[in-house]
């Protein structure tokens, strides 16, 4: 049987742009740099996936961080893993009408996010995503910034609490309850009611567990690349929160609370470019329902912002300097964030070393030549932002922490590989808020609190569904005090 690296199918010429800039030490390869947590290469046996423990990225072997195309076929499915930038550009934004959504495990998501274009691929997800563009503008930005400054303020307050009480807690869960309360806001104008998040956050992650569960125990099967059936009782969750987003809809409506700037309202009164038609119901219900279950994903971002800044004093210290040269003693303003350059860096390089969607999985709907591949139709091909963020050759110092990296004259090589939100047609939409929003949030919360983490030598990131810890990262939350 031929070894992963008898798999490994190599450029024509190895050498390309960003083999260039790398090979040229245009950046920096100072490897004193903070190592975050995260598995080591699997370097022992011949890379074979059938059988893993619970942790696949325990199990990528390290032919997966140095190639550009590698074969991870089964004797049932043709599949490739395709790391080359040029080619994953060919996949995503050059022919996305032939690269279509494959049965990956984002379609796991479809009971709870139904036809939303994230888990979709037909000509119906191409005229809905027309539709929500003008959640984009930068009017809907200022509106959303003034929700995520007043949600900051209102979790200023409960942080006082859990600090005056001398408690511990869960970082993730502090962190949706913050996200919660910003999507809430943008979508209906109002702050998040905490019986309707704690409501919303048991279906949540009740349906990501049994997902996550499901997945495990496929992988421990041998079948790590195989999509396993949903159990009943996922389902059941999935089917709880959108009877809830259905209902939290209609209340707003009846009451007519919500203002002309809130996503419900676009919502409702989006029409199709092609046939002047809305979205129905259950298409709101689905967007409603993907906005607010998207906030664990930027909760996640968070958690492993605050975690690496609590092992990083000299970044958390840069970034409130750079929030005191942008704001002086006032609150950051919209028209400032553009100026924290570092701040945004930060965020970028966490998403970089945690991208929240670790594999993303196209199948070509015909035979098709992607780069050296002759490709059949229903091949799949495998792109994982967590392995080509974490590239040998695409990047300097590919595991450790360094926001700096994106200041430097070859940062257009470097975003060629950069792609936590995915990219192209199907790119998440609120790619673009999401780093505005990270931003923002950063720079208050790094200027406000102490976040302490307490069991930081326990911690090791998980790809699962999600990216997530293997347990729950516990803090002490400290306000600043002037």
């Amino acid at each position: 049987m031929p070894t992963l690296a008898d798999r490994v199918i190599s450029r024509e010429d190895p050498r390309c742009d960003h083999h260039d800039a790398i090979e040229s030490g245009s950046m920096d390869t100072n490897n004193s740099l903070y190592r975050p947590p995260a598995p080591h290469p699997y370097t022992e046996g011949t890379g074979d996936f059938d059988g893993v423990e619970t942790n696949l990225l325990r199990h990528l072997p390290e032919e997966l961080y140095k190639a550009d195309i590698v074969d991870i076929s089964t004797a049932e499915q043709p599949n490739y893993l395709i790391n080359d930038p040029d080619l994953i550009s060919v996949i995503f934004e050059e022919k996305p009408e032939i690269f279509v959504k494959a049965e990956g495990m984002i379609e796991l998501l479809r009971p709870l996010l139904g036809d939303h274009p994230i888990v979709t691929s037909n000509n119906r997800c191409v005229d809905q995503r027309d539709m929500i563009r003008p959640i984009g503008t930068m009017r809907t930005q200022q509106v959303n910034f003034e929700h995520i400054q007043n949600s900051i303020n209102r979790f200023e307050d409960y942080c006082e609490e859990i600090q005056n009480e001398n408690r511990v807690i869960d970082l993730s869960l502090l962190l949706r309850r913050l996200n919660a309360d910003i999507a809430y806001r943008m979508l209906f104008s109002n702050e998040l009611p905490t019986d309707v998040f704690n409501e919303i956050n048991s279906h949540a992650r009740d349906f990501e567990k049994r997902i996550s569960q499901v997945i495990r125990e496929t992988a421990e099967q041998g079948v790590a690349w195989q999509l396993p059936k949903l159990p009943q009782t996922a389902m059941y969750a999935a089917q709880q929160l959108r009877y809830l987003v259905s209902m939290l809809i209609d209340g707003n409506i009846q009451h007519n609370s919500f203002s002309h700037h809130s996503f419900l309202h676009k919502f409702l009164i989006a029409r199709s470019p092609e046939t002047n038609i809305p979205f129905t119901r259950k298409q709101i219900v689905d967007h409603v329902t993907t906005i607010l279950n998207s906030q664990e994903l930027a909760a996640a971002a968070l958690m492993w912002a605050f975690f690496v800044l609590s092992q990083c004093p000299e970044a958390k210290q840069k970034i409130r300097e750079e929030v005191s040269k942008v704001g002086g003693q006032d609150d950051i303003q919209f028209e400032q964030l553009s100026r924290l350059r570092y701040t945004r860096n930060v965020f970028r390089e966490i998403l970089r070393l945690y991208p929240p969607i670790p594999h993303l999985t196209r199948r070509a709907s015909r035979p098709i030549k992607l780069g050296k591949l002759d490709l059949q139709e229903g091949a799949q091909i495998t792109v994982s932002p967590w392995i080509v963020h974490r590239h040998q050759q695409y990047w300097f110092n590919p595991d450790r922490f360094d926001p700096e990296r994106y200041m430097r004259k070859d940062q257009h090589i470097i975003m060629k590989s950069f792609l936590p939100f995915g990219r192209g047609l199907r790119m998440c939409t609120g790619a673009s808020s999401a780093i505005l929003q990270g931003t923002l949030i950063l720079a208050n919360l790094v200027t406000r609190f102490d976040i302490d983490i307490l069991n930081a030598d326990k911690v090791e990131p998980e790809g699962v569904l999600f990216l997530e810890p293997t347990r729950p990262i516990v803090c002490k939350v400290t306000p600043l005090r002037t």
